[in-house]
C-alpha cells in the first residue's frame, strides 16, 4: 500500500491545505496566526479567563498559550487584569480590537472552508459532514484500545516505555 493512500495521511494532508490557506489570510489581514485566533474565540465564548484554563480548552501547551497571550496583548487584541479571586493569577479578556479581529478570523474560517468545499454539491456536504463527525468519533482512543492493539499487532503488549 502507498503511504499516499492512507486515509490519515490524506486527511492530514487536507487540513494542512486548508489551515495554510486561512494562516496566510490571518497573517495578511489580522496579524496573527490562526493559534492566536483560536484563543480569541476561547476568550469570546467564556468573556475573560486564565492562561491555565485556555491552554486546557484548547489543547496548548503552557509555552503556546503564554506565546500566544503576550503577542495579543502586544497587539492590543487581549488586556490583562488581576484575578479577583487569586492574587497570583492574571486574567484575560478582549478589548474593542480584540473583538473585531476574532469576528474578522470567522469570516476568514467560514469562507476558506466554503473554497475548500467549492467543488461539493450541498448533499455532499451534509455527507461529508457526517462522515467527518463519525470519524472523529472512532479515532478517539483508550490506554486499553492501545494495549489491545498492540497485544494484536506484537503479542504480549510490553510496558508503556518500552519497546
Amino acid at each position: 500500500m502507498q503511504f499516499k493512500r492512507l486515509t490519515a495521511y490524506r486527511v492530514r494532508r487536507v487540513a494542512e491545505s486548508i489551515l495554510g490557506l486561512a494562516e496566510d489570510l490571518f497573517a495578511r489581514h489580522l496579524g496573527i496566526r490562526a493559534l492566536e485566533w483560536r484563543v480569541l474565540v476561547k476568550l469570546k465564548d467564556a468573556g475573560q479567563s486564565i492562561s491555565t484554563e485556555i491552554g486546557r480548552d484548547m489543547l496548548l501547551s503552557p509555552v503556546q498559550t503564554g506565546r500566544s497571550l503576550l503577542k495579543l496583548r502586544e497587539l492590543g487584541l487581549v488586556e490583562a487584569m488581576p484575578d479577583p479571586s487569586d492574587g497570583r493569577a492574571t486574567r484575560y479578556r478582549l478589548t474593542a480590537a480584540g473583538e473585531r479581529s476574532c469576528e474578522a478570523g470567522m469570516r476568514i474560517v467560514l469562507r476558506v472552508q466554503s473554497h475548500a468545499l467549492r467543488d461539493f454539491s450541498a448533499v455532499e456536504q451534509v455527507a461529508l459532514e457526517g462522515l467527518l463527525e463519525r470519524l472523529m468519533a472512532s479515532s478517539d482512543y483508550t490506554s486499553e484500545e492501545v494495549d489491545a492493539l498492540s497485544a494484536e499487532l506484537f503479542g504480549k503488549a510490553p510496558a508503556r516505555g518500552q519497546a
